[in-house]
């Protein structure tokens, strides 16, 4: 996601603290939250630097008939540091330990934002079966370049190569996700991933004054887009597009991502 140090370090002024417990996984200890009884598993994977926190907004809000999981990658929240630049596998490894160590029966209903979109696309990906639903809350996509580089075909490499530039300057030595949030090759779809239901939601508002062509009428309609395209690829899939949230719908509009996910999870 472009501008990503600015967006993500405002969000975290709001931000609780959340209760957690800890438990290993290789690379070190994570924290995680359960809470609920149910059948379904549900699982929360938040944007970069969020933590599990990112979930704050809507965790009281779930229902008590699914068990509900969230956690913080490392290097985030409270959980151990991280070290160097991770990979995508690295973080599907992640979760893949953090179900096993906790006892988790698969399928689970995988609910993803930003960061957390990539890795759940990717979990989906490597390990068919083990997801048998995916709510898709902004998840990073790489047309997000395309965009700009459409918009400013003059200018729009260089504004890139420069907010790529400040990200790994500003994450020196302990954002270790960048190389995965500026991986910009073709993600996965429904030829990987299969034929499951799949709910995605994107914040297209338009802001008062945008700093960029990314964040212009022109650039939260192309973003819209191509997340509508994206989601609309799976024969089960579901685009919801609100020009009443930025990145963090969770935040602006938490009933709506409650809601989404009660319907998504009516269609199983």
């Amino acid at each position: 996601m472009l501008k990503l140090a600015g967006i993500v370090l405002l969000s975290l002024l709001t931000f609780h603290v959340a209760a957690s417990e800890m438990l290993e996984v290789n690379g070190g200890s994570i924290e995680y939250e359960m809470k609920g009884g149910g059948d379904t598993v549900v699982l929360f994977d938040a944007g970069a630097l969020s933590g599990m926190s990112g979930w704050d907004s809507i965790w009281t809000d779930l229902s008590a008939e699914i068990t509900a999981v969230r956690f913080s990658r490392l290097g985030e929240g409270n959980s151990g540091a991280c070290q160097g630049q991770r990979s995508a596998s690295d973080y599907v490894d992640e979760v893949d330990q953090l179900l096993a160590k906790l006892k988790i029966e698969r399928p689970i209903v995988y609910v993803g934002h930003s960061l957390g979109g990539i890795t759940a696309r990717n979990f989906a990906t490597t390990h068919a079966g083990d997801v048998k639903a995916m709510l898709m809350v902004e998840p990073a996509i790489p047309r997000d370049v395309d965009i700009v580089t459409q918009l400013n075909p003059a200018n729009g490499q260089e504004e890139i190569d420069e907010i790529k530039q400040n990200d790994y300057a500003a994450g020196e030595g302990k954002w270790c996700f960048l190389d995965v949030i500026w991986d910009k090759s073709t993600i996965p779809g429904f030829a990987e991933i299969g034929d499951i239901p799949v709910t995605l939601i994107a914040g297209v508002k338009v802001p008062e004054e945008a700093p960029t062509v990314f964040q212009s009428r022109e650039g939260r309609r192309l973003w819209g887009h191509y997340q509508r395209e994206w989601a609309e690829q799976f024969p089960q899939g579901k685009a919801v597009l609100t020009n009443k949230s930025g990145h963090f719908v969770q935040d602006d509009e938490p009933e709506l991502v409650v809601s989404e996910l009660i319907k998504l999870l009516d269609r199983l």
